[in-house]
């Protein structure tokens, strides 16, 4: 569990690495290993959704093992309340995130055709670049909160 945990640590850094990247690309005009901004942007996608999958996946397996182990009497009911609290904070934003961050990328597509202004696409980017900064908190307070209810499992 720690292993997976951490490996989503590492490639939460990496998102904020791309993103980073991305739009400094898209700002400045520079090409990174060289790609392009657009090319680097879809690589920035890819790797961005695969991590808020896997993030995702994680909080769900092993909010199904809790829920097992409270079944099989291993914890007090509350902590269930607890992991479905989390959930509700968690779930919303996490898809709000991969929301904001794959609009952004597609209005690339925009700008490039000349239909859109390329000054919302920079504001697009900025929306979705901080809320992706403030879902950071909330992901680690929810590992955070996620270990705290597995360390309390045991029998009562």
């Amino acid at each position: 569990m720690y292993t997976f945990m951490i490996t989503c640590y590492a490639l939460m850094l990496i998102n904020v690495i791309n993103l980073t990247l991305t739009g400094a690309s898209g700002f400045w005009g520079f090409e990174i290993m060289g790609a392009n901004h657009t090319r680097f942007a879809l690589f920035t996608i890819l790797i961005f959704t695969i991590t808020e999958t896997v993030v995702m996946y994680f909080f769900i397996s092993t909010g199904k093992a809790i829920k097992n182990a409270l079944e099989s009497g291993l914890g007090k009911d509350d902590l269930w309340s607890r992991e479905r609290k989390l959930k509700m904070v968690l779930f919303p934003q996490l898809m709000l995130t991969i929301f904001l961050v794959g609009g952004w990328f597609i209005h690339i597509g925009a700008v490039e055709n000349n239909i859109s202004p390329n000054w919302l696409h920079g504001l697009l980017f900025m929306i979705a670049y901080v809320h992706h900064l403030w879902s950071l908190r909330l992901k680690n307070n929810s590992f955070k909160e996620q270990i705290s209810i597995i360390s309390e499992l045991e029998p009562t």
